[in-house]
């Protein structure tokens, strides 16, 4: 039964649509398609897109004049295309979480779009919800990259390197197993689920981890593999 003694106090909900809506810069280059995103994206009030593009250019453009919290790009465009952009992004020094949409995206691009700074990369063949929760997930911090896409493409990348080295012995074997589970995409309550532990645990295990490799988070530990190699 509800409490009558906190009948006024606010909901959850209530508090929810309180908060501050995520402000989006949308990009793609079919007009029919961006106004679908945009439609989609205009559902839910947790989100606001202030701008809608079809260029890279305009995407710059956008991100420089409004500073969205997030921008939700498709890989191919006219002029510029994602990876293109996320480049001259990092040029200019802007720090923003950009999701990569793709109708495709192969293991060259995948590594590329990891290493300039992409936060997520969704195919358009998953559900509209599996996008909004993508965007909330890297404007909270986290990485969203399809796990078997990731460990597909750093598998090709150490194949393609004859004299892959590994990672400084200081790993101990637990370490080493996190730092597997990381390459292949799973995220804390995976991994404490697979190794038995606490999600403190698998938390404190990265901490340690990322101090002996000298990263500060999953995307310096995958760039570290793409740059040294791991076996």
């Amino acid at each position: 039964m509800p409490n009558r003694n906190s009948r006024n106090a606010p909901s959850e909900d209530a508090t929810q649509s309180d908060a501050a809506p995520i402000r989006l810069v949308i990009t793609d280059r079919h007009v029919l398609v961006l106004k679908g995103l945009e439609a989609l994206l205009a559902t839910e009030r947790s989100l606001q897109v202030v701008a809608a593009c079809t260029s890279g250019e305009q995407t710059l453009e956008a991100v420089r004049k409004h500073r969205p919290d997030v921008v939700v790009m498709d890989v191919r465009m006219r002029g510029l295309d994602g990876l293109a952009v996320l480049s001259a992004l990092n040029q200019e020094g802007v720090s923003v979480p950009v999701v990569l949409l793709a109708a495709e995206i192969d293991d060259n691009q995948t590594l590329e779009a990891v290493r300039l700074g992409a936060r997520g990369i969704v195919l358009k063949e998953m559900t509209p919800a599996l996008l909004m929760e993508c965007i909330r997930a890297v404007h909270a911090g986290e990485l969203w990259v399809e796990r078997e896409r990731v460990a597909r493409a750093l598998s090709a990348l150490l194949r393609r390197e004859a004299g892959v080295r590994e990672l400084p012995s200081g790993l101990t074997n637990r370490e080493l197993d996190v730092v597997r589970m990381v390459l292949l995409g799973l995220r804390n309550a995976e991994m404490a689920a697979k190794l038995c532990v606490s999600q403190s645990t698998v938390q404190s295990h990265l901490h340690h981890i990322y101090e002996k490799l000298g990263v500060d988070s999953r995307i310096g530990l995958l760039l570290l593999v793409q740059r040294e190699g791991f076996k």
